[in-house]
């Protein structure tokens, strides 16, 4: 069951952020996006998707619980008493009349009303609730709605459209929309960090698989924003070249978002670290980080970062291939080509800032 959290967690992710795209979508004039192409089956099949997935977290807190025999025993007082389990219960309830709201094809200002709900169910939910009830709540469902509005929406331009024709305007209103959002998740991001980790032990957390996961994280959000540069303002100066297609840049922009995704999902299943060496000696540390470094790891500790020639190295690498991307921009490479750039990008940087630990 817990090496298929991340997996459940994942998929929940992009389901809300094609539902949330969708709904976004309909308020949009026709004439300021493309045409997109979404079934009723597949929309019914995602709210489904969600019911089903969020439960599996709440089986698992049933299992740990529960003892022989008394498993409905447990089941009711961890869905009626826990907060997962209500979270599932409320969220579960709003998506059954989100899917028949879609299936009667009602009207798009209910639809959005209970997707927020079921966002807000999922933010109840949340670690940082349980540690601060309202601004753990609102942290979390503000950066969880966000992602899921950015992400949903350049799911069905990138992979949804039929045609691009209105690409143009649809990036003029999407551009700006996209710098909101980003200020919006940088804010609720730190906001959502200083839940479970304080600032001063930041990189001692990288000694944890928590920490490690964070730190990917942090640094998968440096391709994204190329991507959003590359997409929201040098793909304006191709307007007039017919032989150059947005939408593949678009969809190497969600195949880096879908790692971010991806590292989220792991994250939310595993224990924070809250006190760092405590939290080491209870769980161990990352499975990799100790063959990496060459050290045998021991509490307490603090971690420091000593940056020599092996990491500055490491890190110029990773500084050219970002620049690299967007050269392939400039030259018209493949954006699949530009999207190994990041991912390579995100290896020299860890390996870089990983040479420069120093564990006193």
């Amino acid at each position: 069951m817990n090496q298929l959290i991340p997996i459940t967690e994942y998929a929940t992710y992009m389901l809300f952020s094609y539902l949330v795209g969708y709904i976004f979508l309909q308020f949009i004039p026709q004439f300021s996006k493309p045409v997109i192409q979404v079934t009723k089956q597949s929309l019914l099949l995602s709210v489904l998707g969600i019911i089903v997935l969020t439960f599996l977290p709440v089986v698992q807190v049933i299992t740990f619980f529960s003892e022989d025999g008394l498993f409905s025993l447990t089941a009711y007082s961890i869905l009626t008493e826990f907060q997962v389990g209500i979270a599932w219960l409320y969220g579960s309830f709003f998506a059954v009349l989100l899917w028949m709201t879609i299936y009667v094809e009602g009207p798009k200002y209910l639809q959005a009303f209970f997707i927020l709900v079921m966002i807000i169910s999922v933010g109840y939910a949340s670690h940082a609730s349980t540690l601060d009830a309202l601004p753990g709540l609102l942290s979390h469902s503000i950066h969880f709605l966000t992602i899921t509005i950015w992400f949903g929406i350049l799911l069905h331009v990138g992979w949804l459209a039929k045609e691009i024709n209105n690409l143009h305007a649809f990036l003029r209103w999407f551009t700006p929309l996209s710098i909101v959002l980003i200020v919006i998740l940088t804010i609720s991001g730190i906001s959502l960090m200083l839940f479970v980790v304080e600032p001063r032990d930041y990189t001692n957390s990288w000694v944890l698989t928590y920490g490690q996961m964070l730190l990917l994280k942090h640094i998968s959000i440096i391709p994204i924003l190329v991507f959003g540069l590359i997409n929201g303002f040098l793909s304006r100066k191709t307007k007039h070249d017919e032989n150059f297609n947005p939408i593949k840049w678009i969809q190497a922009e969600t195949f880096i978002l879908m790692i971010v995704f991806f590292i989220t999902g792991i994250l939310g299943t595993l224990p924070p670290p809250h006190q760092v060496n405590a939290t080491f000696l209870q769980e161990g540390p990352a499975n990799w980080i100790e063959p990496i470094l060459g050290l045998n790891i021991q509490a307490p500790f603090n971690v420091q970062l000593d940056i020599g020639l092996q990491s500055i190295v490491l890190l110029i690498i990773a500084v050219l291939f970002i620049m690299m991307m967007i050269v392939s921009f400039f030259k018209k490479i493949s954006p699949m080509i530009a999207l190994s750039f990041g991912i390579a990008f995100i290896i020299a940087t860890y390996l870089g800032l990983m040479f420069s630990i120093v564990i006193n």
